[in-house]
């Protein structure tokens, strides 16, 4: 930012105080400051270059060699001087390269050798932080060679690492801050191969802890399935009574299930006894028999009515029941005499004996 008090008192400070001004030696970026002049300006330092913008919209880059002025007016005064470092620095820190999918990372160290090479352009992106700007766009190019390599691939990750910043893709990194750069990156082996070893412990103690798990469970299994068994084969009622025995809060829900099925069973009995009857299995006169039994049925719920199963339904009407015949007279022996025909009344034999003529008048012969 201007700091416009600061410029006012340049020009005023003292020769002996200009000679002792020296960059930290620990500097994280090469813009140092801005400040406004009063008047007109002059260069001393050698550390830095001056960066002066005119209110044309000019600009001139100044340093102890000399001046390089682009779109200056011709008797212009500086609105704003930029003070950008010169020479070599170095910023180092540490990274985090991931792993092979991503299941572990690598520890590495970089070293950033950097020096400024557009001074106006580093004074226009105002390059404050080498390794804030500069950390994003490393790891995403280290992320693409490390990714290649599992945890127990250190040394190799390392060496891909070397020949990808020699292959001469990385001459131009730094380039759109105004900045020439140099990379160093160095994967710490010991640490790799110590992750590597602890993950491998406790893979291992997560499988012998699985294991255990695993025989525990069955061995309650096991424990249990005699138990089970036996609450299997007492039907349903011993196993509502053993839910109720575990958790007497559910009695209301245990007791209201109870009542659905006993009403789902009296139910089903009804549709069964009425599907019989319309059928024609069961008739009407035989439904008392038959309630009973299903009486039974519902009560028991395990037996059927028919111990022959359920007779198919008739695909036509029944037939009308027929008048019993009377019985019949014994067979005769054959070597029993002839049995006469019985004598026909006296009447009848009148009638026969009197001829009748043609006038209907009858009359002996």
């Amino acid at each position: 930012m201007t700091q416009n008090g600061w410029g006012q008192q340049w020009p005023q400070q003292p020769q002996n105080w200009q000679a002792e001004f020296a960059l930290p030696h620990d500097l994280r970026g090469p813009f140092i400051r801005e400040f406004t002049p009063q008047g007109g300006y002059r260069h001393l330092h050698s550390q830095v270059a001056s960066v002066l913008y005119y209110r044309n919209g000019g600009h001139s880059v100044v340093t102890v060699r000399g001046a390089e002025h682009h779109n200056k007016p011709l008797m212009g005064k500086p609105t704003s001087v930029c003070w950008i470092a010169r020479g070599q620095h170095q910023v180092s820190f540490q990274l985090e390269l991931p792993t092979s999918g991503d299941r572990s990372r690598f520890k590495a160290g970089a070293d950033v050798n950097w020096e400024v090479r557009d001074f106006h352009l580093a004074a226009e992106k105002r390059v404050v932080d080498v390794e804030r700007m500069l950390r994003p766009p490393l790891e995403s190019r280290l992320r693409g060679v490390s990714r290649r390599y599992g945890l127990d691939s250190a040394q190799q990750v390392d060496e891909a690492i070397q020949d990808e910043l020699a292959s001469g893709r990385w001459n131009d990194f730094g380039a759109d801050l105004g900045l020439v750069t140099q990379v160093f990156i160095r994967i710490d082996l010991g640490q790799a191969a110590a992750d590597h070893h602890a993950q491998m412990v406790a893979v291992e103690k997560s499988t012998e802890v699985q294991q255990a798990m695993d025989t525990a469970q069955k061995a309650r299994v096991m424990a249990n399935m005699e138990d089970a068994q036996k609450l299997i084969s007492a039907g349903e009622a011993t196993q509502y009574a053993h839910l109720l025995a575990q958790d007497p809060s559910r009695a209301q829900d245990i007791l209201a299930e109870l009542q659905r099925q006993a009403r789902a069973q009296r139910q089903g009995a009804l549709d069964y006894l009425t599907n019989l009857i319309n059928q024609g299995v069961v008739q009407r006169h035989q439904i008392d028999d038959q309630v009973r039994a299903l009486i039974e049925f519902s009560r028991t719920a395990s037996s059927t009515v028919f111990q022959n199963g359920v007779p198919p339904a008739p695909t036509a009407l029944p037939a009308p029941p027929v008048p019993p015949h009377p019985p019949l007279p014994p067979a005769a022996p054959s070597d029993a005499p002839p049995i006469p025909p019985p004598a026909a009344p006296a009447d009848a034999a009148e009638e026969t004996d009197t001829p009748q003529d043609d006038t209907g008048v009858g009359g002996r012969a």
